[in-house]
């Protein structure tokens, strides 16, 4: 397995140095939940796109360059490098848009995907709800098929970039009858359609965006269904894997996170047992690092092997270790440094602490991705389950 990059990929990587040196925002942006800030992420957002940067690995027919996974990993870890905004569109760009592109038609393609790359629709994801959140085959969101069209009825939560979306991909019950992973159906909901109601939810690390979204005889066209009715397991576990998927530059922002930790460890004249944990966590970055390139290997050469589950769980557990350990090492300063962190409302080490500890669990908490790891990785026994 050669993890070292080859000199063409040198180039691209230097390309896109030279284009965000140039054309990236020079100050910190608004929050994208205030009016100047959504317009200020916006005007980045095109830019992105009308430079083909929207999203490079998306086919070039609707706006991307169809670069392969290591050239994403490179943009992704550049973007990273440059301390860039965070995406406005980022489910639609991450799972929304490629599940459509895996399980779609060629109807659906053309009619979604180029909205997601000039944002002209913000997609979120519907899939948790007060009683499944880890547990999905506990949705009680109901699609009740009625003509042509779906009639949906409940309560989605916990939706991350809820209060902006336009467009929301959802897992609703079909079949009243069924139970677990069955009779469910991945759905395309516009949600500015009648009978639609957002709440605004709060976090406990102060940032806006999060809403729990409410259906009530809501009317969605079958035409919206992805994949099969009653098949939409088997396409929200593509919209799973790719949610926690590859690393995604997080390697690159735990190595931000340990260089500010090794800052203020020096500036702090922190105890030997301090540098001591340093290293430890210098090292965990590292291996990570690299088993973010062994996934890359894998996804690169079609050779399918999942390491979604272990980059999800070792990657919030790394960076929630080394939050800690900055949280430490500042003591009573850690709630005073406002430059830790994008778009924080909260102060200091303490928004990026929560944030962490809120990645242990969304996306699949990680007692959840052990599970999975130890069944369909390792062969162990199913847990037993009620």
């Amino acid at each position: 397995m050669d993890l070292t990059f080859t000199p063409e990929q040198q180039t691209f990587r230097r390309e896109l140095q030279e284009w965000f040196t140039e054309h990236g925002p020079k100050g910190r942006l608004d929050s994208p939940y205030s009016e100047p800030g959504y317009s200020q992420h916006l005007e980045w957002e095109h830019a992105l796109h009308e430079a083909g940067w929207a999203a490079p690995s998306w086919p070039s027919e609707v706006g991307g360059q169809g670069v392969d996974a290591w050239a994403e990993l490179i943009y992704d870890e550049e973007y990273a490098r440059f301390r860039l905004p965070e995406r406005l569109n980022k489910m639609g760009l991450i799972h929304g848009g490629p599940t459509v592109m895996a399980h779609g038609t060629e109807q659906q393609k053309s009619e979604w995907l180029p909205g997601i790359l000039t944002c002209e629709d913000i997609w979120c994801q519907g899939f948790s709800e007060p009683g499944a959140g880890s547990d999905l085959a506990a949705v009680r969101t109901t699609g009740r098929i009625k003509g042509d069209a779906m009639i949906v009825d409940g309560q989605k939560i916990w939706t991350s970039q809820g209060i902006i979306a336009t467009t929301m991909f959802a897992l609703v019950r079909t079949d009243p009858e069924s139970r677990g992973h069955r009779g469910l159906t991945f759905v395309i909901i516009d949600l500015r359609s009648p009978g639609v109601e957002i709440r605004p939810l709060g976090q406990l690390h102060g940032n806006p965006g999060f809403a729990e979204v409410f259906f009530s005889g809501v009317e969605v066209p079958v035409a919206n269904v992805i994949g099969e009715v009653g098949d939409g397991w088997h396409v929200a576990s593509t919209s799973l894997a790719l949610e926690r998927g590859t690393a995604r530059g997080s390697h690159t922002r735990m190595e931000q996170a340990l260089v500010d930790l090794a800052r203020d460890t020096a500036a702090t004249g922190a105890s030997g047992a301090s540098v001591r944990r340093l290293g430890e966590l210098a090292a965990w970055v590292a291996a990570y690092e690299q088993a973010a390139y062994a996934s890359t290997h894998e996804i690169a050469t079609g050779r399918g092997k999942d390491y979604a589950s272990v980059i999800k769980m070792l990657g919030t557990q790394i960076l929630t270790a080394v939050h800690e350990e900055n949280l430490e090492v500042l003591g009573a300063d850690a709630e005073v440094m406002a430059d830790h962190g994008p778009n924080a409302e909260m102060y200091g080490m303490r928004r990026n602490y929560w944030h962490g500890r809120g990645a242990e669990i969304y996306a699949g908490s990680n007692e959840i991705q052990r599970n999975i790891i130890a069944e369909r990785q390792l062969g162990l026994p199913k847990e037993p389950r009620g």
